[in-house]
């Protein structure tokens, strides 16, 4: 991994290299859509997220999840009962217009079916290869 690749934190005056994290992660179907396509979401366990991305239980947290280089706004939920966050289904691109998770999974391969799927948090982005 590069240099370029590394981000630097500043914690009471110190600086510290934080190293890109990745995370595995499962897609789940949670219904279906209209036009037939699954409605898909990404689930992370809390205990893998929490170092890396910022959620909170009981509130949706907009946070960058980049596909194909494309940056998108993704929501990042978590519940008190569920030992899980998760990136929500539904994601707006660089021009505010709204973007379906499953869209962009199948975009790069991945589907309900895919058992498990690694996607990389760096820079206070979540990247999807």
């Amino acid at each position: 991994m590069s240099n370029s690749a590394l981000a630097t934190t500043s914690e009471k005056g110190r600086h510290r290299t934080v190293l890109p994290a990745t995370l595995i992660c499962k897609v789940a179907k949670v219904g279906y859509y209209r036009d037939t396509l699954p409605l898909l979401i990404i689930n992370i366990k809390k205990e893998d997220a929490l170092p890396h991305l910022p959620f909170k239980t009981g509130e949706r947290i907009a946070i960058p999840f980049v596909v194909n280089g494309r940056t998108y706004t993704a929501g990042l939920r978590a519940t008190a009962r569920s030992s899980t966050a998760m990136i929500c289904s539904d994601l707006m691109d660089a021009d505010l217009n709204s973007a379906r998770l499953v869209d962009l999974l199948f975009s790069v391969g991945w589907t309900d079916r895919t058992p498990s799927l690694e996607l990389t948090v760096s820079d206070g982005r979540i990247y999807c290869p």
